[in-house]
C-alpha cells in the first residue's frame, strides 16, 4: 500500500501527468499531419523523427548525470519546458517549419529525453512492488481519458480554422498547458544522489533478468516506433479530415480506458505473463486486417483491437521492469543508471525501425506499409520470450 508521503507524491505526479497528457494528446497526433500537409510525403516526417530518436539517448545519459548532482524533479520539469518550446516553434516558423525539421526533431528529442527520464525515476521513487500495477493502470486510464476528448477537440478546432490557423491555436493551447504542468510540479521534491556515474555494467549486464528486460524493450520499442505514428497518418490519408482523425482517436481512447480499468482490477505480478502472451498471440491476427483491408474501416478495426493487445503487454512490462530494478540491493542509488541503460535498446530499436520503414517505403511502394505492419506484429512474441522464456530455469 502507499504510505501517506508516497500517496501525496504520487497524486501530485498524476495531476502533473494529467496536464501534460492533455497538452500532448491535443497536439502530438497532429504534428505528423501538419508536416504531411506542408510537403505531401513521408520524408519530412521521417527526418524529424530520426533527429528526435538520435538525440533521446544522449539526453537520457545526460539526465542521469544531472540527477546525480541536482535532483530528479528538475530534469522532469526541464522536459516539460522543452515540450512547451517544441510547440511554440510552429508559431514562429509557420508553414516553413518543414524547412527546419532537424532542429524541430532535436528539440522534441531533448523534451522526450528529459521528461521521460524524470517521469520513470519519479514513478520508481513514489511506488513500490505492490502498487506499480495499479499505478500504471491509473496512468493508462488518465491517458485514455485525456485522449477521449483531446484529439476530437483538436480536430474540430483545426477543421473550424482553415489555412493552418487551427494548428497554431492547438499548438498554443498545448504550450499553455505545459506551462501549467511546470507550475503544478513545483512542490514535488527529490534529493541528489552523490556517487560515481556508471552504466556500462548495466548495458552489458550479466544479470539474466535485467538482460531479458532490456531485450524485451528492444522488441517493444521496435513495434511502438511504427505503431504510434503510422495508423493515424494513414487515417488522415484515407479521409483527408483532421476531424475524422480526432474521432478515430477518441474511439481508441475509449477502448484504452476500458482495458486499463479492467487490468487495474485483474493484473497482479503472478499473472502478468498471461496478459503478455495473450497480447502477443492477438497481434499478428489483428494485423492481418490491414493486409486484407488497408482502408479507413480496416484501420478502425486495427486501432480498436490493437489498443487491447497493446495494453496487455505494456502495463505488465512497465511494472516488471521496475520490479527487476528493485531486486538490486543498490537500487535506490543506481535507479537512474538503470533507466539510462534501459533506454539504450529502446533508442536502437527506434532508429533501426525508422530506417527500415524508409527502405520499405522506397523500395516496396506497393507493399511496404503492409510489410512493415506484419514485421512489427511478431515483435510482442519477442517481449514475452525475453522476459519469461529466454532464461527459464536460470537463477
Amino acid at each position: 500500500m502507499f504510505t501517506m508521503d508516497k500517496k501525496s507524491s504520487v497524486n501530485r505526479l498524476q495531476i502533473t501527468l494529467t496536464l501534460f497528457t492533455i497538452a500532448s494528446v491535443l497536439s502530438d497526433g497532429f504534428v505528423n499531419i501538419y508536416l504531411w500537409r506542408t510537403k505531401g510525403n513521408f520524408m519530412p516526417i521521417t527526418t524529424y523523427m530520426l533527429a528526435c530518436y538520435l538525440v533521446i539517448p544522449v539526453i537520457f545519459y545526460l539526465s542521469g548525470y544531472i540527477c546525480m548532482r541536482i535532483d530528479r524533479v528538475s530534469v522532469y520539469r526541464a522536459g516539460i519546458f522543452s515540450f512547451m518550446a517544441f510547440y511554440l516553434m510552429p508559431l514562429v516558423f509557420r508553414e516553413n517549419i518543414a524547412d527546419h525539421v532537424i532542429l524541430w526533431g532535436i528539440i522534441k528529442g531533448v523534451a522526450m529525453g528529459f521528461y521521460w527520464f524524470g517521469y520513470h525515476i519519479l514513478a520508481f521513487d513514489y511506488t513500490d512492488t505492490g502498487t506499480r500495477d495499479r499505478f500504471y493502470s491509473n496512468v493508462s486510464i488518465i491517458s485514455g481519458a485525456c485522449a477521449l476528448v483531446g484529439p476530437v477537440l483538436s480536430g474540430f478546432i483545426i477543421h473550424r480554422f482553415p489555412d493552418y490557423r487551427g494548428y497554431y491555436v492547438v499548438f498554443a493551447i498545448s504550450a499553455a498547458l505545459y506551462l501549467a504542468a511546470i507550475v503544478m510540479s513545483g512542490s514535488m521534491k527529490s534529493t541528489p544522489i552523490k556517487k560515481p556515474y556508471k552504466i556500462e555494467d548495466l548495458v552489458f549486464t550479466k544479470n539474466k533478468k535485467w538482460g531479458g528486460t532490456m531485450l524485451a524493450y528492444l522488441f517493444l520499442s521496435g513495434k511502438d516506433t511504427i505503431a504510434m505514428f503510422l495508423p493515424g497518418l494513414l487515417v488522415f490519408k484515407a479521409t483527408g479530415s483532421e476531424l475524422t482523425l480526432g474521432q478515430y482517436g477518441m474511439l481508441i481512447a475509449g477502448v484504452t480506458i476500458a482495458v486499463a480499468w479492467l487490468m487495474g482490477k485483474r493484473i497482479k505480478p503472478e499473472n502478468r505473463e498471461k496478459f503478455v502472451f495473450t497480447g502477443a498471440v492477438l497481434m499478428p491476427f489483428i494485423t492481418l486486417i490491414l493486409v486484407l483491408k488497408l482502408d479507413f474501416y480496416g484501420l478502425l478495426a486495427y486501432g480498436i483491437l490493437n489498443a487491447i493487445a497493446d495494453y496487455f503487454i505494456k502495463i505488465p512490462i512497465s511494472a516488471h521492469a521496475l520490479d527487476v530494478i528493485s531486486l538490486d540491493a543498490n537500487a535506490n542509488v543506481r535507479k537512474m543508471e538503470y533507466i539510462v541503460a534501459r533506454d539504450m535498446p529502446i533508442a536502437l530499436a527506434r532508429v533501426v525501425m525508422m530506417v527500415v520503414f524508409i527502405l520499405f517505403i522506397q523500395y516496396m511502394p506497393a507493399w511496404g506499409i503492409k510489410a512493415v505492419f506484419m514485421l512489427i506484429s511478431v515483435f510482442p512474441f519477442g517481449v514475452w520470450w525475453a522476459i519469461y522464456k529466454k532464461n527459464a530455469g536460470q537463477k
